[in-house]
């Protein structure tokens, strides 16, 4: 848990200092997975579609965005594993 802790810092740091795309990724990443774990069939219908349209958006253009990272920086190892540590299962596995 403390070696958790420490990282933690460190890995924010670095998506600080990545290039725009980079960055662009990770905020859409992240957004992809908070708006796909908020889903739930007890929710108003009303609220359902507005977290479907926000999964589509954000885990689209991550999705998107992650094939191109990878791409652009499969020779940069800092940045390949910063744009691998925010690949989550809802970016990589959506549609």
């Amino acid at each position: 848990m403390l070696i958790a802790c420490l990282l933690l810092p460190a890995r924010a740091l670095a998506a600080d200092s990545a290039p725009k795309d980079v960055q662009n990724f990770i905020r859409n990443a992240e957004a992809c997975e908070h708006f796909a774990g908020e889903f739930d069939s007890g929710l108003s219908e009303q609220r359902q579609r507005e977290l479907e349209r926000a999964v589509v958006r954000h885990c689209r253009a991550a999705q998107g965005q992650l094939r191109q990272l990878e791409a652009k920086y499969k020779d940069n190892p800092r940045l390949a594993e910063l744009i691998r540590a925010h690949a989550n299962e809802s970016v990589t596995s959506f549609r």
